[in-house]
C-alpha cells in the first residue's frame, strides 16, 4: 500500500482537548480556589503574623489542594458544585431526584410531559414536519431520518468523498447565522421482525407441512432475539432571535415558526443533495414523541416499531417516563419505566490516524459475554462558531500558549509533547479555516440502556471496549444522570452545562 493509499484508508486525526486552561493547565473553578487559598494566607499573615500560617492551614490549605485534584475528569471544586447539586436533588425533604407521572394533572396544550427544562418544550406541526419549539432558549428544532444506503461497502475514495461533502454542508450551516446547533444521533436497540412473521402467516401456511411451520415458527422465535435496529438522525436547531425579521415576515406567532419548520426542512434537503445522505422522512410530532418513549421504555420499542399508517409513532402525551428516579448512593445510572440507563462523555477522540467512519465499533458493540448487541443512544452535538469567531479563539488560545510557555521556562521547566500538540493542533485549525472549512465546538454522549444493574455493568463494559477499538475514551456523568438522559431522548442539542 503506498503512502497516498495509507493516507485514504486512515484520515482521521482529532487533535487533544487543550490541557493550557487559563493558565498552567488550571481551568476557572482551579484558578480561583488557588486565589481564595492565597487570600486566607495573606489575611492570616497581617492578622495574626506568622503564626496566622499555622492556625488558618486546615482552611487554605483545603483550597489549594483542591485547586490542584481532580475527580472524575473534573476539577475538585466543580465536582464537589455537581454532587452538592446531586445530593441536594436526592435529599429526602427535596425529593428531586424522582418523577412520576399524574395523568390527570392538566398540562398546557403542545407542551411536552418531560420533567426538568425539556418540560417548556412544545411540539408543532406543519406539513407533516414537526416543529419542536422551546420556549426556555428560544430555538426551533427539525428532526430528520437520514441513511447513507452501503457506505461501508464502498470504496476508500468514495468514503473519502462522500466523508468532504459532508463536511462542505457542515461548514456552509457556518456560515448561516440562523443555525445554532447541529445535533447527529444513531441508536441502536432490539427490533423486531414482526414484517417477517407477518409475510409468512399471509403466504406460506397455506398447504405447508405443519412440522415445517413449527420449525420456522422456532427459527422466529430465536431470530427475534437477536433483530437489531439501528437509526440514523439528524436535527437543525435555529435562534428564533436571529431569525426574528424571518418570522416577521412569515406573520409572527406559532404559525410563523411552523411555517418556518417547512421551509428549513426544504433548505436542508436541497443542501444534502449530492451528498448521498437520504433523508427517509422528516419526523410528525408522533415521530418525535416515539424517540423520547423509546429511551424511556426500552420494552415497548418493538411494539411503537410496528406501528403503522396513522398509529405510526407515539402520541405526545405519552412521550415521557411514567417513572424516572436516580437512586441515592448510585450517581452513575438513572431508573425509567422498563430499563437503568448510564450516560458518558466523550472526552478523548482519535489523535492518531483513523479511517472514515472510526465509530463503527461502537455503534455495532455487543456484550462481552453474550454476544448480543449493546441497545444505546450516540449522540453528537455541534455548535457553528463563525470564521470571525474561530480566528479570534484561535488567537487567544495561542496567546494563552505562549504565556504558559513563559511561565514554564522561569520555573526552569522545558517544554513537552503534550504542549507542542496543543500548538500544533491550533496551527492546524488555523490552516483548515484558511481552506475553507466551518468550525463547530462539540460535545459527545453515550447512553447505554439494559433491563436491570447487572446486565447494564455488562454493557458498559462492552462499550468501552467498543470505545477502545475506536481510540475513544469516555466518562461517566456522576450525579447528572437525569439530565444526561433527557438530552440524548429528545435530540434537540442542548448538551449539559
Amino acid at each position: 500500500m503506498s503512502i497516498d493509499d495509507k493516507e485514504l484508508a486512515r484520515p482521521v486525526r482529532l487533535p487533544a482537548r487543550s490541557s493550557q486552561g487559563i493558565v498552567l493547565g488550571l481551568d476557572p473553578w482551579q484558578v480561583t480556589s488557588l486565589l481564595v487559598a492565597a487570600a486566607i494566607v495573606l489575611v492570616a499573615v497581617q492578622q495574626i503574623g506568622p503564626w496566622g500560617l499555622l492556625v488558618a492551614s486546615p482552611l487554605y490549605l483545603t483550597f489549594a489542594i483542591s485547586g490542584v485534584v481532580r475527580r472524575h475528569g473534573m476539577s475538585l471544586p466543580r465536582w464537589w458544585a455537581v454532587n452538592f447539586n446531586y445530593t441536594r436533588r436526592a435529599h429526602p425533604w427535596v425529593h428531586a431526584n424522582k418523577e412520576v407521572f399524574m395523568p390527570e394533572r392538566e398540562r398546557r396544550a403542545g407542551t411536552v410531559r418531560l420533567p426538568g427544562r425539556l418540560g417548556k418544550v412544545q411540539l408543532w406541526e406543519s406539513d407533516g414536519i414537526a416543529a419542536v419549539y422551546d420556549m426556555a432558549g428560544k430555538t426551533l428544532s427539525i428532526i430528520a431520518q437520514v441513511e447513507v444506503p452501503g457506505f461501508l461497502m464502498r470504496d476508500l475514495e468514495v468514503r473519502a468523498e462522500l466523508a468532504e461533502r459532508w463536511s462542505m454542508v457542515l461548514a456552509s450551516f457556518t456560515q448561516r447565522p440562523g443555525v445554532k446547533r447541529v445535533t447527529t444521533q444513531e441508536r441502536t436497540h432490539p427490533g423486531t421482525i414482526d414484517v417477517a412473521r407477518s409475510f409468512f402467516a399471509a403466504h406460506a401456511l397455506a398447504g405447508a407441512p405443519a412440522s415445517a411451520v413449527q420449525r420456522y415458527a422456532e427459527v422466529q422465535d430465536v431470530s427475534e432475539g437477536f433483530a437489531i435496529a439501528h437509526r440514523g438522525y439528524l436535527t437543525l436547531t435555529y435562534d428564533l432571535t436571529l431569525m426574528s425579521a424571518q418570522l416577521k415576515a412569515l406573520g409572527g406567532g406559532q404559525a410563523a415558526i411552523e411555517r418556518l419548520a417547512a421551509v428549513e426542512a426544504g433548505n436542508v434537503s436541497g443542501a444534502l443533495e449530492g451528498t448521498e445522505i437520504e433523508i427517509t422522512k422528516w419526523l410528525s410530532v408522533r415521530g418525535v414523541a416515539a424517540l423520547a418513549r423509546a429511551a424511556f421504555d426500552p420494552a415497548a420499542v418493538s411494539m411503537i416499531e410496528s406501528r403503522t399508517g396513522e398509529d405510526e409513532g407515539v402520541d405526545p402525551a405519552a412521550m415521557g417516563p411514567m417513572f424516572m428516579e436516580e437512586p441515592r448512593g448510585a450517581s452513575g445510572l438513572v431508573w425509567t419505566d422498563s430499563g437503568v440507563h448510564t450516560t458518558l462523555w466523550i472526552h478523548e477522540w482519535p489523535r492518531a490516524a483513523a479511517p472514515i467512519g472510526f465509530v463503527n465499533d461502537l455503534v455495532f458493540a455487543r456484550h462481552p459475554v453474550t454476544g448480543q448487541a449493546i441497545s444505546h443512544i450516540f449522540t453528537v452535538v455541534l455548535a457553528p462558531v463563525t470564521q470571525k469567531e474561530a480566528f479570534k479563539r484561535i488567537q487567544r488560545e495561542k496567546k494563552t500558549w505562549r504565556s504558559n510557555e513563559k511561565m514554564r521556562a522561569r520555573r526552569g521547566e522545558g517544554g513537552n509533547a503534550v504542549d507542542q500538540k496543543d500548538y500544533d493542533a491550533l496551527e492546524q485549525q488555523e490552516q483548515d479555516l484558511v481552506a475553507g472549512q466551518g468550525e463547530y465546538r462539540y460535545g459527545a454522549y453515550l447512553t447505554i440502556t439494559a433491563r436491570d444493574e447487572a446486565e447494564l455493568e455488562q454493557a458498559v463494559a462492552g462499550a468501552r471496549n467498543a470505545l477502545s477499538r475506536s481510540r475513544m475514551e469516555a466518562q461517566v456523568l456522576y450525579g447528572q444522570q437525569g439530565q444526561a438522559l433527557l438530552v440524548n431522548a429528545l435530540p434537540i442539542g442542548l448538551g449539559l452545562k
